[in-house]
């Protein structure tokens, strides 16, 4: 289990499973979530997930998550729980699917 920083708040975050990923991918369906969202709904998952002390919603969760430097912990966090934000969920750099 890794820390990770947002805001002035640590987190305790760890690898995402595949049936995280399933859940996720209905829930962008039920909630016509656009990628914007489903990022940051994303990463809350596995805030929510991995620390059960801390249930944050996806507005408090946008409310700490600072713009200066996102691109950068958006590769931090997405190291950690399994997933390439820049490249899209469970694709390769070229756009294929893994």
């Amino acid at each position: 289990m890794k820390e990770v920083q947002i805001g002035k708040r640590k987190f305790k975050l760890d690898t995402l499973s595949s049936l995280d990923l399933k859940k996720l991918q209905e829930l962008q369906k039920e909630k016509k979530l656009d990628d914007y969202d489903y990022a940051y709904t994303f990463m809350l998952w596995a805030i929510n997930k991995f620390n059960e002390e801390t249930k944050l919603t996806l507005d408090e969760f946008m409310e700490i998550f600072p713009l200066k430097d996102a691109d950068k912990k958006f590769v931090e966090i997405g190291e950690i729980i399994g997933v390439d934000f820049k490249t899209g969920i469970g694709k390769s750099k070229d756009g294929k699917i893994q």
